[in-house]
């Protein structure tokens, strides 16, 4: 994609608003991710608070990728699919 309009130079860039709104979708993410990861580790296999406090830690420096590029993904997806009217 082109930085400017060749023909009228106009800057194309996303708004602000877009990543900020990512952000939460983030976030969101990442407090399901952990308390599904706590859940499992300290309910369901019985392994004490500390074990279960570093494998939330290990899970959020493993997913932070992925939660970088799906929080996007998730945030494009609903903010274009409202403005677009079948």
């Amino acid at each position: 994609m082109n930085d400017t309009c060749k023909k009228c130079n106009f800057k194309f860039e996303k708004e602000p608003g877009f990543f900020f709104g990512a952000m939460f979708v983030s976030y969101a993410l990442a407090v399901a991710e952990f308390i599904g990861v706590f859940v499992m580790s300290y309910f369901i296999f019985g392994l004490s608070l500390l074990v279960s406090f570093f494998t939330i830690v290990l899970s959020a420096i493993l997913l932070s990728t992925l939660n970088y590029k799906v929080s996007r993904t998730i945030w494009i997806y609903l903010f274009f699919n409202s403005k677009v009217k079948v």
